[in-house]
């Protein structure tokens, strides 16, 4: 099995995939794959979110309705992440990974194609071999740690830290001018637009 090599700053978002990599289960390829997939969507998801809780009218006393409107939407996938990210004004996401962006979207979106399969414990009709499922877990740790460090340089915030709201709270940088909501309603009414 080849070495996982897990850069410092994805050191603690990624400790459990880690151990199962380093495990002798007989899943473990499988089981990582699935578990950074859970990862690359959750640091997509909180991006998002940073932005949103930046929002001048969004207070603490809205975060239960914010979260609400996030929950109740079955549509927001890691696609949508990067279109509403895109339609809030800020650095999209291919301009933020550049040239990484342009080798690596069509290895996650391969991956995608049979990660639904793998997620719902079914056969991927794939045949997918061990060395692909070590080489794909790679892909999402470099995906993954790449937008961590061009967020964290263009927008303060990496997408991978716990506490979102405090985070996005206390940012002094400031990227989106003008949002398409004021009110957590608006937001919901907003998020269901969005395409993926």
């Amino acid at each position: 099995m080849k070495k996982l090599v897990i850069p410092e700053a994805l050191g603690v978002e990624f400790a459990t995939v880690e151990a199962l990599w380093n495990s002798e289960a007989e899943t473990r390829r499988v089981d990582a794959l699935a578990l950074s997939w859970i990862k690359y969507e959750k640091q997509l998801r909180r991006l998002f979110s940073f932005f949103v809780f930046q929002h001048p009218k969004i207070t603490e006393e809205q975060l239960d309705a914010v979260i609400a409107a996030f929950a109740e939407n079955d549509k927001l996938y890691p696609e949508t992440f990067i279109s509403a990210i895109k339609q809030l004004g800020v650095t999209p996401i291919p301009e933020l990974l550049g040239d990484s962006y342009v080798r690596l979207w069509p290895e996650i979106e391969r991956i995608r194609q049979y990660r639904n399969k793998i997620m719902h414990g079914q056969n991927t009709g794939k045949n997918i071999k061990s060395p692909t499922l070590e080489r794909d877990v790679m892909y999402l740790v470099e995906w993954i740690s790449l937008l961590a460090e061009a967020a964290n340089r263009s927008f303060g915030y990496d997408g991978l830290k716990r506490n979102t709201f405090s985070a996005a709270k206390k940012s002094t940088t400031i990227v989106v001018q003008t949002y398409p909501f004021s009110t957590p309603s608006e937001l919901k009414a907003w998020l269901s637009k969005v395409k993926r």
